[in-house]
């Protein structure tokens, strides 16, 4: 039989949920650099482990998952985070609740982009020159443009 984990931090996750995936690499990592592990509860599928997460976020206001709850501190993280914020919540450190993790960064778009990229720009450009074609030939219309001021003082 294998060890109990009696871990006092918990890891609340659905099966396929992106940002509890998201999450796996920032625990592993906290996992090698501390040793803290998690007791990790399914809540999609099981509804006993639904219900100890409802009790431990009664509001509900994180309201998802991922939800990290720290029996020690008794605090809890809601959603994926940064790991100096996660490590910070698994050491009962102080910590935000609600701290995304920066978006990734920019990746080589595919080359099929490049042509869509190209034809938005052509489509920008092209009805910017028609939007000033309108402007000038409706300025020479009509003369001069009224001040601003001007046309609100109609009567005064």
């Amino acid at each position: 039989m294998g060890k109990k984990n009696d871990s006092h931090l918990l890891e609340f996750y659905g099966i396929e949920c992106d940002h509890c995936v998201d999450m796996e690499p920032v625990i592993e990592q906290l996992k090698e650099e501390t040793g803290l592990t998690f007791r990790r509860f399914e809540v999609w599928y099981n509804d006993d482990n639904l219900r100890l997460l409802q009790r431990l976020d009664p509001e509900s206001t994180c309201g998802g998952v991922p939800f990290f709850y720290n029996r020690k501190s008794r605090d809890w993280v809601c959603g994926a985070t940064t790991y100096g914020n996660f490590k910070s919540f698994a050491l009962g450190k102080a910590h935000e609740r609600f701290l995304p993790p920066p978006p990734p960064k920019d990746e080589e778009q595919p080359q099929y982009m490049d042509k869509f990229k190209g034809l938005f720009d052509k489509l920008k450009n092209d009805g910017m020159e028609r939007m000033q074609k309108r402007t000038d030939e409706t300025g020479k219309k009509n003369g001069e443009m009224k001040k601003k001021n001007d046309l609100f003082q109609r009567g005064a």
